[in-house]
């Protein structure tokens, strides 16, 4: 134990003070700048920075914690008597309160306007359960309800309200906790690379509920509470103070939904400009049938119904392929009479389209060889989830 600690136990508000520096560390991110390097030494990383979150990650994560208890150390060593934690308490919280509330608001809009998770497309019809990673299963699942995802985001949003002010910062933490404990579940039991993220909002609403739980505990054992002391106000004149207050709360509670509604203006999907979309099932192909162990003519083909960023999704279904994957991927273009699919990882493939009724006939080539095919639409069972996404909460599975 160093020198400049008591024998017994750490020193009074050491807390507060490494909440202080913590919160300031993370805030500001240079320890990403400065620590990365050690810490992908430490993991045995080589090579370009990986994405997600990779040991290094977690163990830049400690190094964080652990310098932010050794400022704090200091920090008790430096002042003595001087108070400075009494007087910076107050600062600290309502820092913490207020950031919290801007990250909650962020995610919070998202899921109100139904955009951190989007609705289920078309493609994703044909994405077989196993060809999903945990991350995309979550994320479809989410997306095909909803109700879900809109509550889910209110049950963000809320807490995030009550934390702008310090009379109702109690009920906002208590919301956030078990809030905030589900989503760090769900990301670490679907794999969502934003682990660290929601540990880090978890930690921080803990801190903001921590000076409560002596009363809490007395609410419990039904025994009289005690009051907390009430923080000083802002310096400066009344009407300072209240615009000091506007400027404030109104950055942390528009500020994430401006930046949500513009997002909704620039990036959210919008109907494609024709009307080819849908899923359909081949019928005829005019190339030669191969034995069944090496059948790679087309089985489904599914085109978006809307725009995601540059160009929509298609997803390609193929018969009993040895040589490739059963599903291929990638976005599509439509150019007067020519479909433009451009896979993952290939060429574009150009393909002349006609359309007689519901049946759709596309001609060009695959591999360097001439084809046909005839697609119809899918039957409705096979898209019902997009036709009427909230028919899941009224249909009886018995119905199904």
């Amino acid at each position: 134990m160093p020198s400049f600690l008591p024998p017994n136990r750490p020193p009074d508000g050491l807390g507060v003070r490494w909440l202080a520096c913590w919160l300031l560390l993370t805030l500001l991110g240079w320890y990403g700048v400065t620590l990365t390097p050690l810490a992908r030494q430490l993991a045995g990383e080589t090579g370009p920075p990986l994405t997600g979150e990779p040991p290094s990650a977690f163990i830049l994560f400690g190094l964080n914690a652990g310098l932010a208890l050794i400022v704090a150390l200091a920090w008790s060593r430096a002042e003595g008597d001087r108070g400075w934690t009494a007087r910076a308490t107050p600062w600290i919280m309502r820092a913490a309160r207020l950031s919290l509330a801007y990250v909650l608001f962020t995610y919070g809009w998202q899921k109100v306007f139904l955009l951190q998770m989007a609705r289920p497309d078309h493609s994703d019809l044909l994405t077989r359960f196993g060809q999903m990673n945990h991350m995309g299963l979550l994320w479809r699942t989410v997306g095909a309800s909803p109700l879900f995802q809109f509550v889910g985001g209110a049950l963000e949003v809320l807490p995030a309200f009550l934390l702008l002010h310090r009379r109702t910062a109690l009920a906002g933490a208590l919301l956030a906790v078990p809030v905030l404990s589900f989503v760090l579940l769900l990301n670490l039991s679907f794999n969502v690379f934003v682990k660290l993220g929601a540990a880090n909002l978890l930690l921080l609403a803990v801190a903001i509920l921590w000076p409560h739980l002596p009363n809490l505990w007395r609410a419990v054992r039904n025994e009289p509470t005690r009051p907390l002391p009430a923080p000083p106000g802002l310096p400066g004149s009344r009407p300072l103070r209240a615009l000091a207050r506007v400027v404030v709360l109104g950055y942390v509670t528009c500020a994430p939904l401006l930046t949500t509604l513009d997002f909704v203006q620039k990036w959210s999907p919008r109907p494609v400009p024709h009307d080819l979309a849908g899923v359909y099932r081949v019928t005829a192909d005019s190339r030669s049938t191969p034995d069944i162990a090496n059948d790679c003519r087309w089985r489904t083909l599914a085109l978006d119904a809307h725009r995601t960023s540059l160009a929509p999704l298609y997803r390609l279904e193929r018969l009993n392929c040895p040589d490739a994957p059963a599903t291929g991927a990638g976005r599509y273009d439509v150019s007067g009479q020519t479909l433009i699919l451009t896979p993952v990882d290939g060429s574009p493939q150009r393909l002349r389209w006609a359309r007689q009724g519901a049946q759709l006939t596309l001609t060009g080539q695959e591999d360097g060889v001439p084809f046909t095919v005839t697609l119809k639409p899918a039957p409705a069972r096979d898209t019902r989830l997009l036709n009427d996404p909230w028919r899941l909460f009224v249909t009886p599975a018995a119905n199904e």
